[in-house]
């Protein structure tokens, strides 16, 4: 899968003279973060447009052209191509972050689990499968926590589907006004992280 790929380069680019490197970690998770935006933000923000369309189109190609491009329904090509880009700062913060966060700060959680109950897993899971209980335990601490990240997403996602609600506001006004809103569904979201990084890991 190219996200167990993605943290098998991560570790084996972070070794350096067998110890892993706090540079490499966090440049190579950044820079992963960097071409899954640049690759898959068009991509996300054609299905967060369609999953929020609230409208009953028959499906067709000029119904589907307006729906995913909105106001850039009728313009060429390169202006189409730059309305798949909405939100792209809050999406760059978003995914650079819990990137550079997940990827680089797993392998530190995962050291500091070893420490503290890495003996108990090994001795209830046996020596393999207890190395590999404390890599996924890590990464899935590592999944709880990154829901300090989703205000990003949740403005990442306004922006993709209703830009008009964040249009003439800045950073500042829009955290201040927002509030706790910004963190609703924090519960299901690290319900979701959590399995979800635990497998990735394991």
């Amino acid at each position: 899968m190219p996200e167990q790929k993605q943290t098998k380069s991560v570790e084996a680019f972070a070794m350096v003279g067998g110890k892993s490197s706090l540079k490499a970690r966090l440049l190579g998770s950044a820079c992963s973060g960097v071409f899954e935006l640049a690759l898959f933000h068009p991509v996300d923000t054609v299905a967060k447009r369609l999953m929020a369309n609230q409208k009953a189109y028959s499906l067709s190609v000029s119904n589907v052209n307006a729906i995913v491009f909105q106001d850039a329904a009728n313009a060429g090509f390169a202006a189409k191509w730059r309305s798949l880009f909405p939100g792209v700062g809050f999406a760059a913060g978003y995914k650079i972050l819990q990137r550079t966060y997940k990827f680089g700060g797993q392998p530190y959680m995962k050291e500091f689990i070893n420490r503290k109950c890495g003996d108990d897993l090994k001795n209830i899971f046996g020596a393999t499968t207890g190395k590999t209980m404390v890599s996924a335990v890590a990464g899935s601490f590592m999944g709880i926590g990154e829901i300090i990240l989703l205000p990003l997403d949740v403005l990442k996602i306004k922006s993709q589907t209703n830009p008009e609600v964040l249009k003439g506001r800045g950073v500042v006004d829009i955290f201040m006004k927002e509030g706790r809103g910004l963190y609703r569904g924090a519960g299901w979201t690290a319900a979701r992280n959590a399995p979800g990084s635990f497998a990735l890991f394991g």
